[in-house]
C-alpha cells in the first residue's frame, strides 16, 4: 500500500533456506519377520527392530542385527508376505493323552534349522491320592537349538494338557521363546514329519522342517514399498533360499530395476546382494550366473554368503564420500568358506566384493565397488549431488523465472557444491586446472515462454586410494 502520510515503510523478505538433505545411511531392508502382515516400520536400534517386528526376527531377517551393529544410520524394514512355517508333530508323552505341534515364530525356512529335545518326567503335585500315595502330574523339559549358532533355549517343567494353568507350553513359549510356539488349528502348516513311532515323548530330537521361501513375486510387492520412503539411499533385499542361483538372479534383478526407477525420480539408490556357495568353487560358479545378468552401477554383490547386512550397515555408517575399502566389519565370526588370495583376484575381476579375516585388521572389505567396476563411494557422491539440486530446485518452483530468479537458484547450487567440495566429497583435476564442479543455469527464449529453467552440471567426485605403486631405490 502506497503511503499518503509521510512515513517509513519497511517490508520484510525471508531468505531463501535450503533445508538440510535427509542423512545418508537409511537401509531399505526387505525380508520375512515373525509378522508378516506388518506395515512398514523404522528402527534405529535393535530394541526398536525386536519391538516392531517380534523376537524371531532376529533369525528369520539376520541382516537387521549386522546392519545395526555396523553403524547404520536406521533401518526401513517392508516384510515379505511368506505362509510357509516349520513345524514338527510331537506325540502324546508317557502318561499324558495330549499330543502337539510345534511351530517356528516367523514363516520362512529358517525354521527348518530348528531341532528340539523334549524330556518328560512325573512331578508331585502336592496333594495325596486317596490311596494316600502323592499325586504325580506329567511335565516337559524342552530344549531347542538353533543350527549354525550356539543358540539354545531351555523350558523346563512345561505342560501340553490346554487345562494346566501351571506352566502351560503355549503360554510360556509365547512369553519367553523367541524360536517357537505350539501350532494353532488356524495356521497354514504344511502335514510335518512325524516323530519316531514311539509314544515316549523321549524319543527325540525332533527337527522341523517342510517351510520353504516366499515366492519372488512376493519379494517384488515388499520391494515396492520402498518406493515411498524418499530417504532410502540403500536398499537389501534377504532372500532365505538361496540355493537356487537363477532364482536369486531374478530377485536381484527387481532391485535393480528399483534403484534405477527411484533413480529417475532424483532418489539414487544403491542395491546389495550376496553370492551363495559352500565352498569358493560353488561360489566362483553362482558368481559367474549372478554378474552376467547384474551389471549396474547401482548394485553390489558381496561374498561369501551370511555378511551382506555388515557390509551394507558399514557402508551407511561411512560419510556418503568415503569408500567401505579396507574397512573392518564387526559382530562378526571369520567368513566361511574362508576366501584364499586366488579366489578374491578371481571375484575381484568379476567386480564381486571378497569378504574376508586378515591378520591385525580383522573381518574387513577387500574392495568396496559395484557390479559395473566403479567404486561404491563415487556412486554415492553423484547421487548426494543429485538430491541437493532437486531439493534446492523445488524451492524456486512457482517463483518468477527471471534473471533475478536464475541468478539466486545459482548462487544456492554454488554454496550446496562449495560445501560438498570442503567436505571433500568432490574435487579438482590432479593437476589444478579444472575445478572440481562446472556449473551454468540459463534460460532460452522458449524456455521462458514454457515456464523452464535449464540447470548444467558437472561434479568430479573424489576417489578412494585402491592401488599404490612404490619404487625402492637401493643405494650403495
Amino acid at each position: 500500500m502506497a503511503l499518503i502520510i509521510p512515513g517509513v515503510e519497511v517490508k520484510v523478505v525471508k531468505e531463501v533456506l535450503a533445508p538440510q538433505l535427509a542423512p545418508s545411511g537409511v537401509l531399505g531392508l526387505v525380508g520375512i519377520v515373525e509378522n508378516p502382515s506388518a506395515a512398514v516400520g523404522r528402527a534405529a536400534s535393535w530394541r526398536s527392530f525386536i519391538d516392531g517386528f517380534g523376537a524371531a526376527s532376529a533369525f528369520s531377517l539376520p541382516e537387521a542385527a549386522q546392519a545395526l551393529g555396523n553403524g547404520v544410520f536406521e533401518l526401513v524394514v517392508c516384510p515379505v508376505a511368506c505362509s510357509s512355517t516349520a513345524s514338527v508333530k510331537v506325540p502324546a508323552a508317557t502318561g499324558n493323552a495330549t499330543a502337539f505341534t510345534l511351530a517356528a515364530r516367523a514363516p520362512g525356512p529358517w525354521g527348518n534349522a530348528i531341532s528340539v529335545s523334549i524330556q518328560s518326567r512325573q512331578i508331585p503335585t502336592g496333594k495325596k491320592l486317596e490311596s494316600g500315595e502323592d499325586e504325580t502330574r506329567t511335565v516337559f523339559d524342552l530344549i531347542a537349538r538353533y543350527a549354525g549358532s550356539d543358540y539354545k533355549e531351555v523350558h523346563r517343567n512345561l505342560s501340553a494338557d490346554p487345562a494346566d494353568q501351571i506352566r502351560n507350553a503355549r503360554d510360556v513359549l509365547a512369553a519367553q521363546s523367541q524360536l517357537l510356539r505350539i501350532g494353532e488349528d488356524r495356521d497354514k502348516l504344511k502335514p510335518p514329519k512325524d516323530s519316531p513311532d514311539s509314544k515316549d515323548a523321549s524319543a527325540a530330537p525332533y527337527a522341523l522342517a517342510g517351510a520353504s521361501d516366499a515366492d519372488p513375486d512376493a519379494y517384488r510387492q515388499a520391494l515396492a514399498q520402498l518406493e515411498n520412503e524418499a530417504d532410502v539411499d540403500m536398499v537389501l533385499v534377504s532372500v532365505q533360499d538361496t540355493r537356487d542361483a537363477t532364482r536369486v538372479g531374478r530377485i536381484y534383478a527387481d532391485v535393480i530395476s528399483h534403484c534405477d526407477r527411484m533413480s529417475a525420480r532424483s532418489q539414487g539408490r544403491i542395491g546389495f546382494g550376496e553370492v551363495p556357495g559352500a565352498t569358493p568353487a560353488e561360489i566362483a560358479s553362482a558368481a559367474d550366473k549372478l554378474t552376467g545378468t547384474l551389471v549396474s552401477d547401482r548394485f553390489v554383490l558381496v561374498a561369501p554368503a551370511g555378511v551382506v547386512g555388515a557390509v551394507a550397515g558399514t557402508t551407511g555408517s561411512l560419510d556418503y564420500f568415503q569408500s567401505p575399502t579396507f574397512k573392518r566389519l564387526s559382530g562378526l565370526g571369520e567368513p566361511a568358506p574362508a576366501l584364499g588370495v586366488e579366489a578374491q583376484q578371481e571375484l575381484l575381476r568379476k567386480n564381486v566384493v571378497p569378504i574376508v579375516a586378515q591378520r591385525g585388521r580383522g573381518i574387513i572389505v577387500i574392495r568396496g565397488l559395484t557390479t559395473d567396476g566403479d567404486q561404491i563411494s563415487v556412486r554415492r557422491v553423484a547421487d548426494h549431488a543429485v538430491r541437493g539440486v532437486k531439493t534446492i530446485g523445488e524451492l524456486f518452483i512457482g517463483r518468477l523465472n527471471n534473471e533475478e530468479g536464475r541468478g539466486a537458484l545459482k548462487q544456492k547450487l554454488v554454496e550446496f557444491l562449495v560445501q560438498m567440495q570442503k567436505e571433500g566429497a568432490i574435487v579438482p583435476s590432479t593437476d589444478g586446472t579444472d575445478p572440481a564442479f562446472k556449473l551454468n543455469v540459463y534460460s532460452s527464449q522458449q524456455d521462458f515462454a514454457q515456464g523452464i529453467v535449464r540447470v548444467d552440471l558437472a561434479v568430479r567426485p573424489v576417489r578412494a586410494i585402491d592401488y599404490i605403486y612404490a619404487t625402492v631405490l637401493v643405494q650403495v
